[in-house]
């Protein structure tokens, strides 16, 4: 039997988590790369925070290189099951989820929406980190959209790499249509 490990990448509030959760009910089990950050701050006793989980993350890539946290969170991909893998933001997470696993077979979803949008959704759910301007946004924006230096979030070069994108500007019912489309193809 065959079954699904799902990667998820695109750009902040673009419906991530929302893309996630509906796999989760279709008995995906979870995995979020910014969890891995988000434990690493709390171990080194830092304030999670956007800037904070970014300098995280490109520290970590900077020591173990691009690939590490994909790397790290393969082992938690055990289970015979289909998977999701959120927070995906370097292509090099991406070359090593794609790697050859026993009965799983990878795919790389990219989530997207306009940015008012996305900045809309970012204001209403008000997380920890989240931008507090638009302007602020904007500029966070910029730092993550890509790099030279293959340590750091790569959104645009690892969106290229999306098997498939869902443009997550309309309402619930088109993403869940979009999705199921998606997994009607697999």
């Amino acid at each position: 039997m065959t079954y699904y490990i799902i990667g998820l990448t695109g750009r902040n509030a673009s419906g991530k988590g929302k893309v996630a959760s509906l796999l989760t009910k279709r008995s995906f089990s979870y995995h979020s790369l910014s969890d891995t950050l988000r434990t690493k701050l709390a171990e080194e006793g830092t304030e999670e925070s956007r800037d904070n989980l970014i300098a995280i993350g490109n520290r970590l890539r900077e020591e173990g290189g691009p690939g590490i946290l994909a790397d790290l969170m393969r082992k938690n991909i055990v289970t015979p099951n289909d998977h999701v893998v959120d927070s995906i933001r370097n292509p090099y997470e991406v070359s090593s989820l794609r790697r050859k696993y026993d009965n799983h077979f990878f795919c790389l979803i990219a989530v997207d929406a306009s940015p008012e949008v996305r900045f809309e959704r970012l204001s209403e759910r008000d997380r920890k980190g989240d931008s507090g301007s638009w302007e602020q946004f904007l500029a966070q924006e910029k730092l993550e959209e890509s790099s030279e230096n293959p340590n750091k979030q790569q959104l645009f070069a690892t969106i290229n790499e999306a098997d498939y994108i869902i443009d997550n500007s309309g309402n619930l019912v088109d993403l869940e249509n979009n999705l199921q489309e998606i997994l009607d193809n697999l």
